[in-house]
C-alpha cells in the first residue's frame, strides 16, 4: 500500500476545492417539496438497503497496536423533522476491538434532481463503555448550520462538494477521482463505483479514500495504516414510515457522470471536464493507486 506524498495530497485538495462552489444550491432556506425520504440514488440507495456491515483493521500511530475495527448500520423504521424537511434517519455504531466508540443518527434526505443531502447527525461518542461528549453533532437550522451534499446526483472527475455546513464542528468535504472503479470486497465484485478524496479543514491531514458502488453504497475505505470492507449487507425490510405529510418530490433523474479521456485501456469513457480534473487524474495515474487516512470515523 503506498502513502500519497503530502504535497501531492495538499495539492489534490486545493485543486479540487477550486472547482465547486462551497454552498449547495437552495440549503439556506429548503423547501420541503423539493424533498424525499425515499432515497434511490444508485450509489446511496438507503431505502433498498438493509443491515450493513463493514469490517477493517487500523493501526494506532502511538503504539503500533492493530486494532479490529467494525461500522454497523442500518435504516430506522422512522423518519424525522429536520429544518422543516422529512429525512431518514440511518443509525450507525461503530466499534474499536469489539467495544462500542460511537453511535450516531445521521440524516439524510433526496433532492427533486436527484442529489442526496445531509441534514445532519446526533452523536455519542464512547470511551471505556460510558458516554464521553457529543463531539461532531450538528443539524441543519440551527445558527449558521445548513445541509450539505453526501451524494451529488451529476458526478464530475476533479469536482469537490461540500458535505457538512457547520461552521467550526464540521466542515467534510470529498473530492471525485473517479467514476469508473473496480472494487472486490468480501460481498463481491463491484464496477463503475465512485472513488472520493475526503477531507476537512478542521482536520487536516486526516484525508481518506472511499468507494462507493452501485447497488450498496459505501463498500470499501482506504487509508495509510487502515481499510475497512463491506462484509454484509441485506435488503431493505420495510419503507420508513412519513413523519408528516408531505408533498412527494417527483422521481429523482439518473445521476450522471463526466469523465476526463484516459490512458487506462479505455476503462473510463471520454467527456468533457475542466482541464484541472485532467491533472488530477493524470496525477492518480502517476501515483498507481494511493492512500492516505488518519483514523476518522467512517459515515455512510
Amino acid at each position: 500500500m503506498k502513502l500519497i506524498p503530502t504535497a501531492v495530497a495538499a495539492a489534490l485538495v486545493i485543486v479540487g476545492a477550486l472547482t465547486h462552489a462551497a454552498e449547495p444550491v437552495g440549503a439556506q432556506t429548503p423547501n420541503p417539496a423539493d424533498y424525499s425520504t425515499t432515497i434511490t440514488h444508485p450509489l446511496f440507495p438507503l431505502s433498498s438497503l438493509g443491515p450493513k456491515i463493514l469490517d477493517g483493521e487500523e493501526t494506532d500511530a502511538d503504539t503500533g497496536e492493530t486494532i479490529k475495527t467494525r461500522l454497523e448500520s442500518r435504516v430506522l423504521p422512522q423518519t424525522k423533522i429536520v429544518a422543516g424537511v422529512a429525512v431518514v434517519v440511518l443509525e450507525e455504531k461503530a466499534y474499536a476491538d469489539g467495544e462500542l466508540i460511537e453511535l450516531a443518527l445521521d440524516y439524510f434526505a433526496q433532492h427533486r434532481d436527484g442529489s442526496v443531502y445531509y441534514f445532519g447527525e446526533l452523536v455519542d461518542n464512547y470511551e471505556n463503555g460510558v458516554l464521553k461528549n457529543h463531539d461532531g453533532q450538528w443539524q441543519a437550522g440551527d445558527g449558521q448550520n445548513v445541509a450539505g451534499i453526501i451524494m451529488p446526483a451529476v458526478l464530475t472527475v476533479g469536482e469537490t462538494y461540500a458535505q457538512e455546513h457547520a461552521p467550526g464542528v464540521a466542515e467534510d468535504k470529498a473530492t471525485v477521482i473517479s467514476v469508473t472503479e473496480k472494487v472486490t470486497v468480501p460481498t463481491g465484485t463491484y464496477t463503475n463505483c465512485l472513488k472520493t478524496l475526503d477531507f476537512s479543514p478542521l482536520a487536516p491531514g486526516a484525508d481518506e479514500f472511499k468507494f462507493y458502488c452501485p447497488g450498496v453504497g459505501l463498500a470499501k475505505e482506504e487509508g495509510d495504516a487502515s481499510v475497512l470492507e463491506l462484509t454484509s449487507v441485506g435488503p431493505a425490510p420495510t419503507a420508513p414510515a412519513a413523519a408528516a405529510p408531505t408533498v412527494a418530490a417527483p422521481a429523482a433523474p439518473a445521476p450522471q457522470v463526466t469523465v476526463p479521456p484516459t490512458g487506462d485501456g479505455g476503462a473510463a469513457p471520454t467527456g468533457s471536464v475542466l482541464p484541472v480534473a485532467g491533472i488530477v487524474a493524470a496525477v492518480l495515474a502517476g501515483l498507481g493507486g494511493v492512500v492516505v487516512l488518519a483514523g476518522r470515523r467512517t459515515r455512510r
